[in-house]
């Protein structure tokens, strides 16, 4: 089974990869745990699918604007 996410249909008819919390942990050079508190209080929105957590490529910039709105 491979771990490497797949694209998904975007709005507009583009392909996007869903990120996995490995992936927000790196962008935002964070830990693991962190990129997860994030989402467990609702900072990141995020969606399950079966077991997995991912997040949109969309949902991390509006996170990242409005982080930088806060600073």
């Amino acid at each position: 089974m491979s771990t490497e996410s797949k694209p998904v249909d975007a709005p507009g008819g583009t392909r996007e990869r869903l990120l996995r919390i490995e992936d927000i942990a790196e962008q935002l050079a964070v830990s693991r745990s962190m990129a997860w508190k994030l989402i467990a209080v609702g900072e990141l929105r995020s969606i399950r699918i079966g077991r997995a957590v991912r997040v949109r490529p969309r949902d991390l910039e509006a996170y990242l604007a409005e982080a930088g709105r806060d600073a």
